[in-house]
């Protein structure tokens, strides 16, 4: 199980948004949502442009990936997590030279087994489309082709098999971030068996006289079994005293709220 480190260093961009705007480079859409039954399969298409000047090079390749528990991506080479659905992905091609101007598609191939594991749980991976530049050495004699990473698209693949439905997610637990009197900690956990797209909420009543600071709501997805916290940034002119905190958790209208009720002292 190899976790993938990156770094600024080496001048490469993972997971940025539909439109690399400095390379004028697009790759749409970012996220392939499948939902293929035990047995079947199912292809998606994902757009390429090239609106820069040069002609471009792509290379395009699966990677695993996970959200950590305060939601950054972690990647790893594929078919190594549990969750890992690379290996049932097909790509028809795997590298594209676009001229200037140019467009093309690459074509995504969800084939899944014929098995109950098989759709026993949601799995997801990353596609990746990276631009490489070709450089010729200059030494004829060692004449050769070197490859050097420019910038990289992830977008993100799902597949929720049609049989899932259980939708549900605890929220247990409210503290103050340690070493930092101004912010706090929501902690839940998905527990249920999709990926839930969730806003947080806080709200302060003072114990005093009753007056309510409500905070911006926070947008987080999070996994199936996944545990997650979210951070609050208390407001700067929040009077001195004691307050009754109520945090809550909206998963979707089809959803009750989940709470938790604590007590924040301001210093």
């Amino acid at each position: 199980m190899v976790r993938i480190r990156l770094f600024l260093a080496i001048a490469l961009v993972s997971f940025i948004p539909a439109l690399c705007r400095a390379q004028n480079v697009g790759a749409h859409p970012t996220v392939l949502e499948f939902a293929v039954a035990a047995g079947q399969s199912e292809s998606q298409v994902v757009y390429l442009t090239n609106g820069s000047n040069n002609k471009m090079q792509f290379k395009l390749y699966m990677n695993d990936w996970m959200r950590d528990s305060s939601g950054s991506h972690e990647y790893y080479d594929a078919n190594t997590q549990p969750r890992s659905c690379a290996r049932w992905i097909t790509l028809d091609k795997n590298f594209v030279e676009l001229e200037p101007g140019g467009s093309t598609t690459a074509t995504v191939k969800m084939s899944v087994p014929d098995s109950p594991a098989a759709v026993s749980q949601m799995k997801w991976a990353m596609l990746f489309v990276e631009t490489v530049e070709e450089q010729k050495n200059n030494d004829s004699k060692k004449a050769q082709a070197m490859v050097r990473n420019l910038l990289r698209i992830g977008i993100h693949v799902y597949q929720t098999p049609p049989n899932l439905t259980k939708k549900e997610i605890k929220v247990y637990k409210l503290e103050p971030v340690p070493g930092n009197a101004k912010q706090y900690r929501l902690f839940c956990q998905n527990t249920g068996e999709i990926m839930l797209q969730c806003k947080s909420y806080l709200e302060l009543t003072n114990v005093k006289d009753g007056k309510k600071a409500k905070l911006d709501p926070v947008e987080f997805p999070v996994f199936p079994d996944q545990k997650r916290y979210v951070i609050f940034d208390l407001p700067a002119n929040l009077q001195k005293g004691k307050y009754s905190a109520l945090a809550a958790v909206d998963a979707g209208d089809d959803m009750s709220l989940e709470a938790v009720e604590s007590t924040v002292e301001i210093n």
